[in-house]
């Protein structure tokens, strides 16, 4: 019985002692952090930053009056393509072109053997002195009543039927010449000396390349900027970049792509450019206002939306959704934005809508969107 009480009491005891040694050590830890300066001056440093604005750097941004760009590629194509063709029977006898030749409009390609044609040309001439002779006698025979109204129209008929036919013959003979009917290069040859062809045989491709026109085709969106004699600039696939005006705009959409054909024509009197080369078609439409600054400064609201920061009168950040209307290497142009608007051009990854800032001048030597 003594030995439980004196186990008893013992068990109360050390309960005590440790009660009594874990209150010394909370209240010793309490007075040291309530005491240490380092800790007491860090709090008041991060209480001093929170209150402290942010500095970021501000350009005024002034809103420009540019004339508005479609960019649409294109291929090269030549002014006119001609098919020549034999328009008589008959067999090569002469040529006088080469692939490649430059040709004027009118010059000789080749010939054809006439064959009979001389004998029908000068059976021809022969029967029209003959019915032109009857047809003299035929009038003084009228005009003294031997011969009726009748027999006049008869012979004047028959004349009028010989002039028909020197007419043919000559024609006839004529087409054994077969001439350029364009000024151009040729770009096929499909006869050789000796061979014989038929009417409508094909003889040769002659292209014309100056002017040149380059074809690309054009969204929906901007069928109502662009009209023919709009300013376009072309750049071709070796880097040149040539000036000219649009000649055709399309009113009916491809059923594949929903867009409308248009084609510029290019000065091309040196003929360096050739048809299908690939090429880069600049469209000039109306005239827009927009800023001009460094894609750097664009940034995302937290939904998605693109802008970029300002600053506003109580020196807070404020949030502007913009539209790209174009992008160069100079800068990107912006619309959406107010007329003049100061715009961070630095810091604003670091700062959002709503945050209070110290606006510091832009001092760059080169201010974003103001170079020319």
């Amino acid at each position: 019985m003594q030995r439980a009480q004196k186990k008893s009491l013992f068990r109360q005891r050390s309960t005590l002692i440790a009660g009594l040694i874990f209150l010394t050590v909370v209240i010793w830890m309490l007075s040291g952090a309530l005491d240490d300066p380092e800790t007491t001056q860090s709090e008041e440093t991060a209480i001093e930053q929170a209150d402290e604005a942010m500095s970021v750097r501000v350009l005024e941004s002034r809103r420009q009056v540019i004339q508005d760009q479609v960019m649409i590629s294109g291929r090269t194509l030549a002014d006119r393509s001609v098919a020549v063709k034999a328009e008589t029977d008959g067999v090569v006898r002469r040529m006088n072109f080469e692939r490649g030749d430059r040709v004027a409009e009118g010059d000789l390609l080749l010939e054809l053997a006439m064959e009979s044609r001389d004998a029908r040309l000068l059976e021809a001439r022969s029967l029209l002195e003959q019915r032109e002779i009857d047809f003299r006698g035929a009038q003084s025979l009228y005009r003294q009543n031997s011969i009726s109204e009748t027999e006049l129209a008869k012979a004047r008929a028959a004349l009028e039927s010989a002039r028909a036919q020197l007419k043919m013959a000559v024609l006839e003979a004529e087409r054994t010449q077969i001439k350029a009917p364009i000024e151009g290069d040729i770009e096929t040859r499909d006869v050789e000396v000796g061979d014989f062809l038929s009417r409508g045989a094909p003889v040769a491709t002659i292209v014309d390349l100056n002017p040149i026109r380059v074809r690309g085709f054009l969204s929906e969106r901007y069928l109502n900027q662009i009209k023919a004699g709009s300013r376009a600039e072309v750049q071709l696939v070796n880097g040149s970049t040539r000036e000219g005006e649009v000649s055709f705009v399309g009113r009916v959409a491809g059923a594949a792509t929903r867009t409308f054909p248009v084609e510029v024509l290019l000065d091309n009197t040196d003929r360096t450019i050739i048809e299908g080369l690939t090429a880069e078609i600049t469209l000039f439409a109306g005239e827009l206002s927009a800023h001009r600054l460094p894609s750097s400064m664009l940034t995302l609201a937290d939904d998605g939306t693109l802008g970029v920061k300002g600053v506003n009168e109580a020196d807070k950040v404020v949030f502007y959704a913009v539209n790209v209307v174009r992008d160069t290497p100079e800068g990107v142009w912006l619309s959406g934005l107010p007329e003049s608007v100061p715009l961070i051009a630095v810091g604003h990854e670091f700062v959002s809508a709503g945050q209070r800032v110290e606006t510091v001048p832009y001092e760059g030597l080169e201010p974003p969107g103001e170079r020319e």
